[in-house]
Order: C-alpha cells, then structure tokens, then sequence
C-alpha cells in the first residue's frame, strides 16, 4: 500500500456526478441509485446502464475468502478481457475513485472524457494495473479534485 490516504468519497450519486464532471466526464450520463434489484426498482434506473458500483462491507469472512480466491488465480491464472480496464488500489481510502475509474475507463468507446481524466486514461492506457496505481498515486490534479468532493457530502468524515 501506499503512503498516500485520501478522505473516503461518499456514495452519493450527486457527489459521484460532480466529481467526475470536474475531471471532464460528459454530463450525458449520470450515477444513480438503485434502490433494489426487483423488477419493479430496476425500471427506475435510466437506460442504458453501462456499469454498477457496488457498495459492501468489508467483513473477516469477506477477506479470508478474497485471499483464497487470489491464491486461486495466482495459481491458475485468469484471463482477462483487454476490453477491462483496471486500476490497483494503493491509495487508502480512494476505493469510490477506484470503482469511479474502473466504469469510466472500461467505457470510453461510449463515454465522452476530456481534461484531467482523459488525460490519466492516455497515461495509462498501455499500462499495467500496478502502473497505473503509481501515475495515479502521483496525479495531484486527481487527488486535489477527490479531497474537494470527498468533503462536499452530507455525511462527516471520520478518519
């Protein structure tokens, strides 16, 4: 892990949007709320859906079946689509950017990006995941722009 420890982004669909407006998104999409996964509340979330961020508590269990997994896959391998683009976690805190990064760059075929984040995702484009995590680690432009949105939600942040 890195030194560096951000405020946590409040999952918040308006903090999310403004945020990735700043960097340059189109504001032709939109995070949103889904308020559940019946048929009924999935008619409510605007067309098309081009990624989910999923919100989850990190549990003991949770861990010790995610450090099973990875022995798994660093044995066997897995095969990843180039389609997927992935960005390591190293910065403490930063997961809403992470998981923010990973729907918008695995989606520029459809997602109008300019300013800073194009410019993160050019950088990056032909790098891998761990080098991508130390452009991202270096990028102050980004960091600058997720304290200001980190501390622009409803709730206090408590570090």
């Amino acid at each position: 892990m890195s030194k560096s420890k951000w405020l946590p982004l409040e999952s918040n669909p308006q903090v999310m949007n403004d945020y990735v407006y700043k960097l340059g998104v189109s504001k032709d999409w939109a995070y949103t709320d889904v308020l559940g996964l019946d048929d009924e509340l999935l008619l409510m979330v605007p067309q098309p859906v081009k990624a989910v961020i999923l919100l989850f508590p990190i549990t003991e269990n949770y861990e010790k079946d995610r450090k099973e997994e990875a022995k798994k896959i660093q044995e066997n391998g897995q095969e990843v689509s180039p389609n997927v683009v992935f960005f390591r976690q190293t910065i403490s805190n930063a997961c809403g950017t992470i998981g923010l990064l990973h729907t918008l760059a695995s989606n520029t075929d459809v997602i109008k990006i300019d300013g800073p984040l194009k410019s993160l995702l050019d950088k990056t484009k032909n790098l891998t995941p761990e080098e991508r995590a130390k452009v991202l680690e270096d990028d102050e432009g980004l960091a600058e722009a997720h304290q200001a949105s980190a501390s622009s939600g409803q709730t206090k942040v408590n570090l």
